[in-house]
């Protein structure tokens, strides 16, 4: 009887859906019929929409709207196996349903694809599951798994932490933010950041305790724009209260601009100038750069620009690049003359065979043109500090 009921919800729900969970019958489900195909009918309806923009997604619980759809990012894709191109080689396999209250659920769900008799697993993570006016609905246990943090809040970011804040590394990432968000003249949202040791400790806030693509991977950030709120989940050591400057450049502008319009030796040039490189600060850069510059007198910078785009001017182990640090010079002078990063030359799209869609914007911006962009730039150079 159990196997047929089973059966029954998932030919449901496949039919309504087009996709549905694969359940194992040692699952325990909700001894109700009437929960247990609502509950199974709200998963399935969450993961066959999971490809649509989020607020198309009729199955999110709405007070918990901007954490669900950082999972959602999450679960994009995960059927697929491209170096197959195989849409649909990795299948959800419901692997526990743990009632939390009469209407609340915990759930979890594997990727999972079967090689030659081997189970092979794509990810795997949780999903709350909420009665609310008698339909379910699903949303991310991060709340949840931080319902015991501590909370504080400078200006517009509230920083949610485990045991202790670095208070001093708290202030320098609000007041970089507040920098940066002054530059790219974006209107003050608010930010809820949580803290976190390392990746792996914030996707299991989040809700995914495994998911291939991170495999081996340490540091690093989750990120979610959704109705004028940010919301960060940042994995570089919660007590150092860790950041990169430069990265957070590209963070902020992100949250102002579609990517498909950055052009990106701009977009690093401006990282460059107000976050530096690779631990590397700009004063620093621009010096390597000038000595770079003296060794070449002869340094034809517009055949360097259009056709050398990754050549380096650093001997050192870290990368720097001759184009990106063009760009930083003349972010740098149209900050002291206009104020603010050259948004037009950010956004002017991505790199083109020939630049011209860069030359445009730069004429517009700066009024140097590709016939004069040797000369202007060795003015630059030899007027940086």
């Amino acid at each position: 009887m159990k196997r047929f009921i089973i059966l029954l919800l998932t030919v449901l729900a496949g039919h309504v859906y087009g996709q549905s969970l694969v359940i194992p019958p040692e699952i325990n489900l909700p001894k109700d019929s009437a929960t247990k195909v609502q509950l199974i009918s709200a998963l399935n309806g969450f993961l066959a929409q999971k490809e649509k923009p989020h607020a198309e997604n009729k199955f999110i619980l709405k007070d918990e709207f901007l954490a669900t759809s950082m999972l959602l990012d999450e679960l994009k894709g995960l059927e697929k196996n491209s170096k197959l191109k195989d849409d649909n080689y990795y299948k959800p396999y419901l692997a526990n349903v743990s009632a939390l209250g009469d209407d609340v659920f915990s759930t979890r769900i594997n990727y999972m694809a079967d090689v030659n008799g081997t189970p092979v697993l794509r990810s795997s993570f949780r999903l709350m599951v909420k009665k609310v006016e008698g339909a379910f609905y699903v949303y991310s246990p991060l709340k949840q798994t931080t319902q015991s943090w501590k909370t504080k809040k400078l200006g517009n970011i509230s920083f949610h932490y485990q045991d202790t804040l670095n208070l001093t590394g708290a202030k320098y990432y609000y007041n970089t933010v507040s920098l940066y968000d002054k530059k790219l003249h974006t209107p003050t949202q608010p930010i809820a950041l949580y803290l976190c040791d390392n990746v792996a400790a914030a996707l299991q806030v989040l809700g995914v305790d495994y998911n291939l693509q991170y495999n081996g991977l340490a540091w690093g950030t989750l990120s979610v724009h959704e109705n004028d709120s940010l919301l960060l989940v940042n994995g570089w050591n919660a007590y150092k209260s860790r950041f990169d400057p430069h990265d957070l450049f590209h963070e902020r502008l992100r949250q102002v601009v579609n990517p498909d319009i950055i052009n990106r030796p701009v977009d690093e040039g401006c990282a460059y100038l107000y976050g530096g490189s690779w631990g590397i600060s700009w004063p620093e850069i621009i010096r390597m750069f000038k000595e770079y510059a003296a060794a070449n007198p002869n340094a034809d910078w517009l055949t360097l620009y259009i056709n050398e785009k990754n050549k380096n001017f650093s001997e050192g182990s870290k990368p720097l690049k001759i184009s990106y640090a063009i760009n930083a010079l003349i972010a740098q002078k149209y900050d002291k003359e206009k104020g603010g990063a050259p948004m037009a030359l950010l956004t002017c799209g991505k790199v083109e065979k020939g630049d011209e869609n860069y030359f445009k914007a730069l004429e517009k911006v700066s009024g140097i043109t590709k016939a004069s962009f040797n000369s202007e730039v060795w003015k630059l150079v030899r007027n940086a500090q």
